[in-house]
């Protein structure tokens, strides 16, 4: 048992009188029973006088499945919902499972299992079977009457009532003594002789403390527990219900309850369930010792321990400081943590990854902790640590990645996230003389140079090819579950990410002010909800199809409490959707067990490629494709920026063709002269130079030989592009020529003022008046040419212009005069 609970116990209060009928429990207990709900208790069938909890079998949660049969309540798990005791009747009269209705009565109700009160009217004693429905006394009255039946004798003169027996003396048990002079129900004077036989120097005082109860249909036992165990029991079955919405069978509760009476424990969260226990009884064991864990917790309890339970703080999951040897970083951790929590966004009834993100930086504190440990002092004094300290701790990241130990991601990562810590440890303050890490170092952190660089993204290839995707919408009717055949399929035709499709609302189909479909969804990622998204009306049937389901299968659930996609656990209103977690795994069940997919060459395709993410990354691909600008598929794309949204698709070969050819109508050589050719032949000529490369130069395009062989770094003109022939260019460099025009200037005006140089130099480096009048006339024939065209045109021509931009290979600074060395791995790129 924790200090705390020590503490608790040992003094006396008066209160908890929902809970427990004697009220003189310790304090603990008291507070813990201040959790409960009085209405749950009530929900639960709880009676504080014989600590039985007895479930209404209607209880969404908490029921059970009751015989079919008109007269009978007892237990039916199977499938036909029929008891054994039924079953046996039907048996006997010749009849089958399917006639049911046609079972004669039995002459009196059947509660459930275990004894029923005596038939005789007031008797207060337990039946002596089910079949007679006699106590003791009353049934030997009847038998020593000759001919007498059951329902003569409850007229008879004899059949007087008796007042109850004491109860049996097993302190689990809720049932009458079988005598009045002996201690124990029927049932338990048997088991007591079975353990004599096993057991002849049995501790009867003992085997009466750890004796389960008689099971009854309904009933779950908590008698022989200690006051803190049952608050305990209770507030987490409470929780249970509450708060994870998850059905309890009696069957697994009072296994539980029997095997921590069997333990003799003082308190719930002392329990550890035993590995051969099946995953039923693990998790409900697991969920009520939580549960029972934090109903007193508070952040300002939690924050002093090692082992933080999350939700707590508001967020799921578990943290654990225990990886952390030195107490100086430990404690400065646990103060980081517990500043950085509430800064976190938190869902309700949804997990977030919160938890996730700080337990990433305790890990690479305690990686750091590690490292700290290979000195002599251990780590333990943060004055005596240094840079050598921190670069020891560097030199073992990069060890790690070498040995592939952790991924190039996790070294950096590592780095950002110690850097981060270290960095606000000292903002809160710790550092400070008297503070956790007094006397820490300035040289002790992580600059930004130390941070390793991320390798440069390359072209975005996650979308899935046209005929892959086509293949994978043949093969849906494979899916079984509505659910998830749905899901996959608002996947696949919104490119909505898989949370965002799991936590649609019912009512997420609308109509606009022109009678369209859109999708009404929440952005959980940027934290942007209600965001609205035209869809096609196949789309929008899918929607309807699904809502049509989930109100059949809950139809007394108000429509504003539903979910569009409601899990098959934990969910007995329809409230809770699947997770993305299930999603996920539905869906690669599903692409696996798929034939071979190929590609339109006949190839195989990698089938661990198609996952739910690339649906979305296909649906950008396809509007990319079909000509839907930037702007307007960010917007679709629910992303704050561009960049973010440039990043989910690329310009196929077919646009990068249409847009050349737009900005190639509007050519100019270095003269100002506009090109005009056969369209074909230039168009061709253009495509084939972008195939084998091209060589830009500031404000235009570059075709001599030896300078595209260096790549732009060779020019043997020493840059005299506005007189050259191998120069040209287009209205796309039009804002480049005004940046040169500007900077011919500014050097030209610097050079007159200066009075350094000697007339020669400043000959040589003076901006001829050619140059900047060639370079006007060209900026003046691209703007007459752009003014030409009419709206339509100039608007795609500047569409063209942003698509040419993104695909252009750019050159930074002047070109070399001077040549380079050959290339000797020419199909390596810079």
């Amino acid at each position: 048992m924790s200090a705390v609970g020590a503490a608790g116990a040992a003094a006396v209060s008066i209160g908890g009188a929902h809970v427990f009928a004697d009220t003189r429990i310790d304090r603990l207990a008291a507070a813990i029973a201040a959790v409960i709900d009085p209405a749950f208790l009530t929900e639960a069938g709880w009676d504080p006088a014989r600590r039985v909890l007895s479930f209404a079998p209607e209880h969404p949660l908490l029921g059970r499945p009751v015989c079919r049969a008109a007269d009978c309540s007892a237990t039916a798990p199977a499938a036909s919902r029929i008891c054994a005791s039924c079953r046996r009747r039907l048996a006997e009269h010749g009849l089958g499972e399917h006639e049911i209705g046609a079972l004669p009565a039995r002459g009196h109700r059947r509660s459930g299992r275990g004894p029923d009160a005596c038939l005789v009217g007031g008797c207060a004693r337990d039946a002596m079977s089910a079949r007679s429905g006699l106590c003791s006394v009353h049934e030997e009255q009847r038998r020593a009457l000759p001919g007498v039946g059951v329902e003569q004798f409850l007229t008879h003169r004899q059949a007087k009532p008796l007042p109850p027996l004491a109860l049996c003396a097993v302190d689990a048990c809720t049932r009458q003594r079988r005598h009045p002079d002996g201690l124990y129900c029927g049932a338990h004077q048997q088991r007591l002789r079975t353990a004599r036989t096993r057991d002849p120097d049995l501790d009867e005082a003992g085997w009466r403390a750890i004796s389960p109860a008689i099971g009854r249909g309904g009933e779950v036992s908590l008698r022989g527990l200690p006051p803190l165990v049952v608050a305990e029991l209770l507030v987490g079955l409470q929780q249970r219900c509450r708060i994870n919405a998850v059905k309890t069978r009696e069957a697994t509760l009072r296994a539980l309850c029997n095997d921590v009476r069997h333990r003799q424990l003082g308190s719930l969260t002392d329990y550890l369930p035993d590995d051969d226990r099946d995953l039923e009884f693990a998790g409900l064991a697991h969920c009520l010792i939580g549960h029972a864990r934090r109903a007193l917790s508070t952040p300002e309890t939690e924050v002093a321990k090692d082992d933080w339970d999350l939700r707590v703080f508001g967020h799921s999951g578990t943290l654990s400081f225990t990886g952390i040897s030195q107490s100086w970083l430990r404690e400065s951790a646990k103060r980081w943590a517990a500043d950085d929590l509430p800064k976190r966004r938190v869902r309700s009834g949804r997990r977030t990854s919160a938890g996730l993100a700080v337990r990433h930086h305790i890990g690479a504190l305690a990686r750091l902790s590690e490292s700290l440990r290979m000195r002599e002092d251990r780590g333990d004094h943060p004055a005596a640590l240094g840079r050598a300290d921190m670069e020891a701790f560097l030199h073992r990241l990069a060890y790690r990645e070498s040995v592939g130990q952790i991924s190039g991601d996790a070294r950096i990562r590592a780095c950002r996230e110690v850097r981060a810590v270290l960095t606000r440890i000292r903002t809160m303050g710790l550092t400070r003389p008297g503070g956790l890490a007094a006397g820490l170092g300035e040289d002790f952190t992580i600059t930004v140079a130390d941070v390793p660089a991320e390798p440069e993204p390359g072209e975005p290839n996650r979308d899935l090819p046209p005929e892959i995707m086509a293949q994978l919408c043949a093969q849906l009717d494979r899916l079984t579950s509505p659910e998830m055949r749905t899901a996959i399929e608002l996947a696949i035709d919104t490119g909505r990410r898989p949370e965002e499709i799991c936590a649609l609302d019912f009512d997420c189909l609308t109509r606009d002010d022109l009678g369209m479909a859109v999708l009404i969804y929440d952005n959980h990622k940027a934290n942007r909800p209600d965001r609205r998204l035209p869809i096609g009306e196949q789309t929008a049937a899918v929607i309807v199809a699904q809502q049509k389901r989930v109100r059949a299968r809950y139809p007394d659930t108000p429509v504003g409490e539903l979910t569009l996609l409601p899990t098959d656990r934990r969910n007995p209103g329809g409230g809770r959707a699947i997770t993305a977690f299930s999603l996920a795994f539905a869906h690669r069940t599903w692409v696996d067990r798929m034939p071979v997919l190929r590609t339109a060459d006949g190839v195989e395709y990698d089938k661990s490629k198609v996952v739910l993410y690339a649906y979305r990354h296909s649906f950008a691909q396809r509007h990319a494709d079909a000509g839907v600008s930037v702007e307007v598929l960010r917007e679709l794309m629910s992303h704050r920026k561009l960049e973010t949204t440039s990043g989910y698709y690329r310009v196929g070969e077919t646009r990068r063709r249409e847009a050349v050819d737009r900005v190639t109508a509007m050519q100019f050589d270095r003269h100002g002269n506009r090109i005009w050719r056969q369209a074909q032949a230039l168009l061709d000529s253009e495509h084939a130079r972008r195939a084998v490369g091209e060589v830009a130069v500031p404000f235009g395009v570059c075709a001599e030989p030896s300078n595209v062989k260096a790549g732009g770094g060779a020019c043997p003109f020493r840059f005299r592009c506005a007189g050259c022939d191998h120069f040209r260019t287009d209205v796309s460099y039009l804002p480049d020529l005004h940046a040169y025009l500007d900077d011919l200037l500014r050097t030209r005006e610097r050079l007159l003022a200066t009075t350094e140089l000697d007339h020669w130099a400043r000959a040589e480096a003076m901006p001829s008046d050619e140059e900047i009048r060639r370079i006007r006339r060209l900026i003046a024939r691209i703007d007459a040419g752009f003014d030409e065209l009419t709206a339509e045109q100039r608007e795609q021509i500047e569409h063209a212009v942003t698509v040419v931009h993104r695909h252009r290979s750019t050159m930074l600074g002047m070109p070399r005069t001077h040549q380079t060395l050959p290339d000797l791995r020419p199909e390596r790129t810079t």
